[in-house]
């Protein structure tokens, strides 16, 4: 009995440190996933699937907070310890493939090397597709993340032929990520929203600006109603329709409007070390030098420099930190509420 009570206390943690992410409660979510990484650590094995349930959500808060790294670290542990517990054709150890494909995605757009992101996303979906109804829901999640995936690396082809075809798969991909959505959750859904909102970014990519545009509207629009304006989510949308309207519709005024936005939320929610404020900053001096605007120039090329050295300084922290030491008290249960509310 006390073994399973072990087992719920665990779950009800990560339960709850999921809905403190969704919320934006970082603090919260903090408390609650190492906790219960905490709790699991000293009442599991290392290999027991417990532990490595409770590593997936702890690599699902690093990545919303913005750790990236730490994040893929995280995901690689969580998928040994699957592939020990259940072999490698097993519907937990493919949603870890495809939860760490999209982590290394992340964590290597700026190097554009997505090798290891692609042969996860690839091993994924071949289990999946193995395993599950070809019109099975988890299919939409694994091919938005695939897709993303080759849309990039289609842009940084040289060969036209090969980038051409490479669109063509992730716009398949992502139609029908949509429409598994869809059927599932109805239009007015964040899951759909990010969809259209993905599809806006291929779009762009492949040169059809108006559908860009449109499907860029629509994830706004969803987003807006479910989760308020001043959501996360709504801020990715807001900086990717700010990039269209930038560097492809040379509609300045509003992607200035749409930047600063999009700025606004991040650092709201993130802090001004945030990693997504670096495409809305370069952005922003491309706007001004278009329109004719040297001292808002000069303004943002400043902070985008101490934006440089914040990174810089966090990059360096991380490099010495691992993210499984844990330097934490374990609350007994009937302290947990008292210890949350501390954190209001």
């Amino acid at each position: 009995i006390f073994f399973i009570n072990l087992q719920t206390i665990v779950d009800v943690l990560r339960q709850a440190a999921k809905t403190c992410v969704v919320k934006r409660e970082f603090r919260k979510a903090e408390f609650l996933i190492k906790q219960a990484l905490h709790t699991a650590r000293i009442n599991f094995d290392p290999k027991h699937p417990k532990f490595g349930d409770t590593l997936l959500d702890y690599g699902f808060y690093l990545l919303n907070v913005d750790s990236i790294n730490k994040s893929v670290i995280v995901y690689q542990k969580a998928l040994d310890v699957w592939q020990t517990a259940f072999g490698g054709y097993n519907l937990h150890v493919a949603i870890v493939h495809e939860d760490l494909a999209y982590a290394s995605y992340v964590h290597e757009y700026s190097s554009g090397n997505f090798k290891v992101a692609r042969d996860h996303a690839e091993k994924a979906m071949d289990i999946m597709h193995h395993l599950l109804p070809q019109d099975h829901l988890l299919l939409a999640s694994s091919k938005r993340v695939k897709a993303l995936i080759l849309e990039e690396i289609a842009i940084d082809n040289q060969d036209k032929a090969i980038e051409h075809k490479l669109l063509l798969e992730a716009q398949e991909l992502h139609l029908s990520a949509l429409r598994l959505a869809q059927q599932a959750f109805g239009e007015m859904n964040v899951q759909t929203a990010k969809h259209y909102g993905n599809l806006g970014r291929l779009y762009q990519s492949m040169k059809k600006f108006n559908d860009a545009e449109e499907m860029h509207l629509k994830a706004i629009h969803i987003k807006k109603e479910l989760l308020g304006p001043d959501d996360y989510e709504v801020a990715l949308s807001v900086g990717h329709l700010a990039s269209l309207y930038n560097y492809d519709m040379e509609l300045f005024e509003r992607a200035e409007e749409l930047y600063l936005r999009s700025i606004e939320i991040g650092v709201k929610l993130f802090g001004e070390g945030y990693s997504g404020l670096e495409y809305d900053y370069r952005g922003l001096l491309r706007v001004y030098t278009f329109l004719g605007e040297p001292q808002k120039y000069m303004n943002y090329q400043q902070i985008l420099q101490r934006w440089n050295e914040i990174r810089n300084r966090s990059t360096e922290r991380e490099k010495h930190q691992c993210p499984l030491s844990l330097q934490m008290e374990l609350v007994p249960p009937e302290n947990l509420f008292p210890m949350l509310h501390s954190l209001e």
